[in-house]
């Protein structure tokens, strides 16, 4: 898993998932500067609230994942989540059903959110 920051004005703004993309409306807002990628092993996964480990932990003991990254990316407020999981236990499922099962393991969770950004993957 890769954690990217973009560094601009001595500021330090943490993005979620590698799999983050500037487009032209959020390139304009953040003008990039420059940009810093490191490898962070899954276990040193830093929560920066209650929710996230949360919903890692449900994550984590439902879906038994290679990969997991759970991010509050509403700006703290518990909103908006970004959410990258790869298992082997979407092996045989479609996007769609892998989605679906997510979904059902985090339903209480989600009641409460405004947003999801959900990126599953096949541990083949």
């Amino acid at each position: 898993m890769l954690r990217t920051t973009l560094v601009r004005n001595g500021i330090s703004i943490r993005f979620g998932a590698a799999h983050f993309r500037l487009t032209s409306a959020t390139s304009s807002l953040f003008p990039v500067h420059r940009w810093i990628s490191t490898e962070i092993p899954e276990k040193a996964q830093a929560f920066e609230t209650k929710e996230e480990e949360t919903v890692y932990k449900k994550l984590k003991e439902a879906l038994d994942p290679k990969q997991l990254a759970v991010h509050d990316i509403s700006g703290g407020c518990g909103s908006m989540y970004n959410i990258v999981i790869k298992s082997d236990k979407f092996n045989t499922l479609t996007t769609i059903k892998q989605h679906k099962m997510v979904n059902t393991i985090l339903k209480e969770e989600i009641s409460r959110w405004h947003g999801l950004q959900l990126s599953t993957q096949k541990d083949k």
